[in-house]
């Protein structure tokens, strides 16, 4: 059964805001972009090291 708020939302056509984009949500100082964590928790991906860049540098 709907409550009336959710009624409302939908008779108003209620959008969620879009989360502002981020280029690579997933950096911390060692990984450029971390692609995905082991079983044990421990990041994988590509690091600042194999992009050429400092981190936290800016991408040109």
């Amino acid at each position: 059964m709907s409550t009336s708020k959710e009624k409302q939302r939908k008779t108003k056509g209620h959008r969620q805001k879009k989360p502002k984009e981020i280029p690579f949500p997933e950096q911390d100082d060692t990984f450029f972009f971390i692609a995905g964590y082991t079983s044990g928790g421990a990041p994988y991906g590509v690091t600042w090291e194999e992009m050429g860049l400092e981190p936290w540098e800016e991408i040109e």
